[in-house]
């Protein structure tokens, strides 16, 4: 599991590629947004697009980070989400709690960024 955060203009792109399943990754990444989100940097466009797999662990990592967002004014928009990832959220309802987008450009305008 490869990860990047990337600032663009008043909102961080976290792309996340390979298999989101250690609860070991999950926990570098939040540590990594919470210093973002710290700083004052807390909308985030979360790149699914190289994703090959996520479990319950990086489902709830992508929960935490949505809600350490918002509490601070922020939000988190998916975006490039693969069919099958797509699915995962879609069978756990987590679709009514996630924006999403097709390209990184229209998760950044959901944000209003």
């Amino acid at each position: 599991m490869d990860y990047t955060i990337n600032k663009h203009d008043n909102y961080l792109v976290l792309t996340l590629q390979g298999s989101l399943l250690a609860d070991v990754q999950s926990k570098e990444i939040l540590q990594n947004a919470s210093e973002h989100i710290q700083n004052g940097d807390a909308n985030f466009v979360i790149d699914l697009k190289d994703l090959k797999f996520v479990n319950s662990s990086g489902l709830g990592m992508m929960l935490t980070l949505l809600t350490k967002s918002r509490k601070s004014g922020g939000d988190v928009v998916l975006a490039n989400v693969p069919e099958q990832v797509n699915n995962l959220l879609v069978m756990t309802k987590l679709t009514a709690i996630f924006k999403s987008g097709e390209s990184i450009e229209e998760a950044a305008k959901k944000l209003g960024a």
